[in-house]
């Protein structure tokens, strides 16, 4: 079976890049709706709404819509795999947006970089959509490809470790479109919007200091 994965690279005023990242790929056992047609929804609005004005910021912004990522996270992975250690050096941060509907509240899995944690608190506090927090590295979606090469990266993703979120029906027959809402979608987006325009506009001290991780 052959995949694919999309991408689509808007050019800044420098050769840094943002990867905001969504996986394409479902599984059969329903509509994939939160698993992973939010996600992939968001990041199409934040494009949408950013898009035009990333030319005119330090970094440019890359559009990763990765496929095979419930089989191994082989989208991703091959992908990374196949940039040069320069490119992959000129990534300063992956927001990865999986499962963003289903849930009110929102959660940065910051992958033990531990002043991204600061970031994504402070960023979205000041959007008026706060995120909670969880920093060890949860090798659950394409995240943590860009983690393993050292690239600071998180994944925003709604209900997580609430039992009676919608999330629950993830992988099962109820992820249908009924289990999210234009609200969560707006909010995952603004939030994903924050995160990725703060980014594009980080110090380059400020944006060197995100490498910080626990395990270094």
């Amino acid at each position: 079976t052959a995949t694919e994965s999309l991408l689509f690279d808007i050019p800044g005023r420098g050769p840094e890049r943002v990867v905001l990242s969504a996986h394409v790929d479902g599984h059969a056992l329903a509509e994939s709706a939160l698993d992973n047609a939010s996600g992939l929804a968001a990041a199409l609005a934040v494009v949408r709404a950013l898009g035009p004005h990333v030319r005119f910021a330090p970094r440019g912004l890359t559009l990763a819509l990765f496929g095979a990522e419930e089989w191994g996270l082989n989208g991703s992975r091959q992908w990374l795999a196949s940039l040069s250690p320069e490119a992959r050096r000129n990534i300063t941060l992956n927001v990865n947006l999986d499962t963003v509907g289903g849930a009110r509240e929102l959660t940065a899995l910051i992958s033990g970089f531990v002043r991204l944690g600061r970031f994504a608190s402070e960023v979205t506090a000041a959007s008026g959509i706060p995120v909670g927090i969880h920093l060890p590295l949860v090798m659950n979606s394409d995240h943590a490809n860009f983690a393993a090469h050292g690239i600071p990266a998180l994944r925003l993703v709604a209900g997580f470790e609430d039992p009676a979120s919608n999330v629950r029906h993830v992988l099962t027959s109820g992820d249908t479109r009924d289990k999210t809402n234009a609200r969560e979608l707006s909010r995952a987006s603004m939030a994903a919007a924050a995160l990725v325009w703060s980014a594009l506009h980080a110090d380059p001290a400020d944006a060197e200091a995100l490498r910080l991780s626990t395990t270094r």
